[in-house]
């Protein structure tokens, strides 16, 4: 009776688990798929973690997988068997558990996680299988769960702990074990001293595979089964909750269990995804394959640093954006198509797409989305006007009744439609404008003449019957209609001649009861005075002229939204000194939104829909997102090159420090991540080489930068990340210095010194050594030069000796001549007076005789003077002196006279004017006039001297 009531009390208590409330609106979640072809490891994860630095890491069937946004790493342990079960980050370490195998892995000095063994210490005795699971306690401790073993390592040595007997699963929670069996449910005890403790209606779990204990608070442990079933264990008593649930989740098979924010449960199961409950017990969410999950089989949850959730599975990963205010109305919704239209009707939501029309149908579990019947095809509008529904689409207008569609104007391309009172309607078409008058007998349609153009935007004042209209190609349109006649009384056309910037890309939209007009540059209002646009001041200040506004709209709360340039944003507080403009949230959904009819429908206050390339965009204006501080940045590597090899350079672990990379590897290659991964594949990031770079480069989505042949210096490389929120990380600057080469390094200079020093030395002492040989040299040439002086001097005197003694000679030789002829002239005089001096002595004296006899001597004298002969022999023998003069002398001048010749003679012996007079028996002024004449018949001029002409007579 006891445990009957107490069932009774359980059951009836977690009644309210169940209750829900339907909202119309049910999306799916961001959900990216990464099969195994992304991350080329095996298909099987079992596990997963995530690090200090913000990777992600998975216990693979090929080894430890690594994730850091961007790239995909897979270690492998030390041994034949890489198959990994388990995987948990504590610290700087991963710790790992796999078949008969536990340890952890660490980075080395280049940023390399190692293997590192702790079961190779273990005595050979103790006998395990698979490690499954991995838990840190208070002190860091370390517990490796095994089926019959708890293994704690306290960091210095393992201890093994051996559970009951045939133990399934242990659970350390709060520093207790929770081990279970099929024999006897669950038992709860402390690990090292093993003391028990007793748990009421521990029955309740025997024979029941236990596949997941969870901490839910202080005091209360969630108790998962594969069976399906959920248990709650507080104040040690175990009672069973979320009954209603375990026929479901019977069918599914519990795997795994994860609480998440707001205190909402994730369940992975075996065969039916994921369920995601809350504390109610409430089923919120049903994830399966056919809202994108991966795999239907889940072994692991892990809910990240941004609260979303990752997913283990049989067959690949799962990275679903649970904490995001968007979710997908589309194909895996049950919704086909591009979004063009939304429109919501007493807790029913209809949605046009490029595919046809749905509406949302409420089911036991949730809502689903069917197609309206007769409902296909492009569907640009849904409004409910007068009390019906009303949609049009390329084929016509119609309006709803029953599920089913009910055509009303089979002109096709029915673009939207205004109530102009309780029975008549104004339509806007491909071809113009529409009057729609509802009778008793069915629709009665007339199209306004004198205007035939396109109307998908238009705007009517009911009270004074204008309507504007705006045309993607054409302009604006303003028209008076006379609703009682139907027909249109003024038309005007307003483009760039009336202040638009040009007559192409107008649209006009309704924002908070104004109406206003964005053109291909800025946002216009109509001012009536004028009749003209002009630029909206209040926009034009928020949004600006540059960047074109394609849409516009405003929600329940006053807050106005647009596209402009293809990016949603959001104004809030409009009416305030300081309206707040939010364009960082939609970052994640930017790429998604449509680019053809593009719309912004706030349905309700908590569901806006912005019109995808893909269905919808479920938008939640009430979500409060929790901006973080940094986004998570890590350098993954910091290469040199020499362009053959790298070298990564890089050591977390010494940041402060200054690299030092050598000349001939200045190619530098740095790669970065920014661990964030909502919307990881638009994460940007910016560098600045100070040093190199002039300014910082601009936001790209590369996360690799490269500079090639850096010169020698000092670098100082600054890398920031930016989220796809606009979130930024802190700067992360690496030091490094580019060595100069050998020939301009330090040593090489020191080298250069001494070499330049003893160059210069060198110089000194051979220019010295030059100097003083050339001083030598030049004394020696000097001696020698004197020598030669000397020698020439010696030889120039004995040469003029010579000559003078030549000349001397030549003087003696003629003299003798002379001597000679005076001699013979004197020896025969003498013999003449001896003769003379005879006969005066022989008595034989007589004047008449005697003054014969002098008178001959006269005569012999005189004739000896004028002889020819005389100066025949003195030529003969002037010539043998003096190389043939008087020879040479009569060839060149045959006209010269005996006087002029011995004239000639006398200046080559250098004889003076006065010795030729007396030589020649003549008076000085004969001398004179003789050389006179003797110049002319030697045909020389005044400036020339006739001694010299003499004495080169005969060179």
């Amino acid at each position: 009776m006891k445990y009957f009531l107490l069932t009774i009390s359980v059951i009836f208590f977690s009644l309210p688990f169940f209750a829900k409330s339907i909202n119309p609106i049910d999306g799916v979640p961001i959900i990216t798929k990464i099969p195994s072809s992304v991350y080329r490891a095996g298909s099987q994860n079992w596990s997963i973690t995530q690090g200090n630095k913000g990777f992600m890491y998975f216990a693979n069937n090929f080894g430890l997988l690594e994730f850091d946004g961007k790239n995909w790493n897979t270690y492998k342990l030390n041994q034949a068997n890489s198959n990994l079960l388990c995987v948990r980050s504590i610290g700087k370490r991963i710790y790992v558990g796999g078949q008969k195998e536990f340890g952890y892995f660490e980075a080395d000095s280049l940023n390399q996680l190692r293997y590192n063994s702790l079961s190779d210490v273990l005595p050979q005795d103790i006998e395990f299988d698979e490690v499954w699971n991995i838990y840190s306690g208070k002190e860091n401790e370390i517990y490796f769960i095994s089926h019959d073993f708890i293994f704690y390592y306290d960091h210095t040595r393992v201890t093994a702990i051996q559970t009951k007997e045939a133990t399934r699963y242990s659970f350390f929670i709060d520093e207790f074990i929770y081990s279970s069996s099929a024999q006897f449910g669950i038992e709860k005890f402390i690990p090292l001293s093993q003391q028990r403790i007793k748990l009421t209606n521990a029955s309740f779990l025997k024979g029941k595979n236990i596949r997941k204990v969870l901490n839910y608070s202080s005091n209360k442990r969630l108790i998962f089964t594969l069976e399906g079933e959920i248990y709650k264990e507080e104040n040690n008593i175990i009672s069973p909750v979320a009954q209603n649930l375990w026929e479901a989740l019977k069918n599914a098979m519990i795997n795994t269990a994860l609480i998440l924010p707001e205190d909402r449960i994730a369940i992975g199961t075996q065969n039916a995804g994921i369920f995601i409950i809350n504390e109610k017990g409430e089923k919120l969410d049903h994830i399966v394959t056919d809202q994108g999950l991966t795999d239907i089989i889940v072994y692991d949850l892990f809910i990240d640093k941004q609260d979303n959730l990752w997913v283990a599975h049989r067959n690949g990963l799962s990275y679903i954006e649970l904490e995001s205010p968007f979710r997908m109305l589309n194909k895996y919704a049950g919704i086909e198509g591009g979004g063009y239209t939304a429109f919501k009707d007493n807790g029913k939501v209809y949605l046009g797409t490029s595919n046809g029309l749905y509406e949302s149908i409420q089911v036991s579990d949730g809502i689903t989305y069917h197609s309206v019947e007769g409902g296909r095809g492009q569907s640009y509008f849904v409004e409910k006007i007068n009390e019906e529904v009303f949609y049009g689409q390329h084929l016509g207008l119609y309006n709803i009744k029953n599920g089913k569609s009910q055509l009303i104007n089979d002109r096709i391309g029915a673009w939207n439609l205004i109530a102009i009172d309780n029975n008549r309607y104004l339509q806007g078409a491909y071809n113009g404008l529409y009057i729609l008058t509802k009778e008793k007998n069915g629709w009665k349609r007339e199209k306004l003449k004198d205007f035939h153009e396109s109307s998908r935007l238009m705007s009517l004042n009911k009270k004074t019957n204008t309507l504007w209209i705006s045309h993607g190609f054409k302009g604006v349109y303003k028209l008076k209609i006379d609703f009682k006649a139907n027909k249109i009384t003024e038309l005007k056309h307003y483009g760039q001649s009336e202040g638009f910037y040009s007559n192409v890309l107008i649209n006009l939209f309704k924002i908070n009861g104004e109406l206003v007009f964005c053109g291909e540059r800025g946002i216009f209002s109509y001012d009536p005075e004028q009749d003209r646009f002009k630029l909206h001041d209040l926009y034009t200040n928020l949004l600006g002229t540059n960047e074109r506004v394609s849409a516009m709209s405003s929600d329940f709360a006053g807050n106005i939204y647009f596209i402009q340039k293809g990016k949603v944003g959001m104004i809030k507080n409009i009416l305030s000194n300081s309206p707040i403009i939010e364009r960082n949230i939609f970052g994640r959904i930017n790429h998604l939104v449509s680019d053809d009819l593009e719309q912004i429908i706030p349905i309700d206050k908590d569901h806006v829909l912005i019109t995808a390339k893909e269905g919808f965009i479920d938008f939640n204006p009430r979500y409060q997102r929790s901006f973080i501080e940094k986004v998570p940045l890590s350098i993954i590597s910091f290469n040199s090159s020499d362009g053959l090899e790298t070298q990564n350079e890089y050591n977390p672990q010494y940041k402060e420090q200054t690299i030092e990379i050598p000349y001939d590897r200045n190619t530098i290659d740095v790669e970065f991540v920014a661990s964030y991964y909502d919307g990881m594949h638009f994460n940007e990031y910016e560098t600045y080489l100070q040093g190199f770079d002039k300014q910082p480069n601009e936001w790209s989505s590369q996360n690799q930068v490269k500079y090639t042949n850096l010169k020698e210096g000092d670098y100082t490389l600054m890398v920031k990340g930016k989220n796809i929120y606009g979130e930024e990380s802190a700067m992360t600057a690496i030091k490094f210095t580019v060595l100069p080469p050998w020939n301009r390094s330090v040593y090489a200079y020191i080298l250069y010194v001494l070499l330049v020093g003893l160059l210069v030395l060198a110089l000194f002492l051979a220019s010295r050594w030059s100097f003083l040989n050339k001083v030598k040299s030049v004394l020696g040439e000097k001696q020698l030069q004197l020598h030669n002086k000397d020698i020439e001097i010696q030889v120039l005197k004995e040469k003029q000796l010579q000559q003078d003694l030549e000349h001397k000679n030549k003087e003696l030789a003629l003299s003798t001549v002379h001597l000679t002829q005076r001699n013979e002239l004197l020896s025969n005089l003498k013999e003449d007076l001896q003769k003379i001096l005879e006969r005066i002595n022989k008595g034989n004296f007589s004047k008449v005789r005697t003054y014969d006899s002098l008178e001959v001597i006269i005569k012999k004298i005189g004739k000896d003077i004028n002889d020819e002969k005389e100066w025949s022999r003195f030529e003969e023998h002037f010539n043998l002196l003096h190389s043939d003069f008087f020879k040479i002398l009569k060839q060149q001048h045959p006209n010269l006279n005996t006087q002029e010749l011995k004239i000639c003679a006398y200046i080559r012996m250098n004889m003076s004017s006065k010795e030729m007079a007396t030589a020649l028996n003549i008076s000085l002024r004969g001398v004179e006039t003789s050389r006179y004449r003797l110049r002319k018949k030697l045909n020389l001029d005044r400036h020339e001297n006739l001694t010299d002409f003499i004495e080169n007579i005969t060179k």
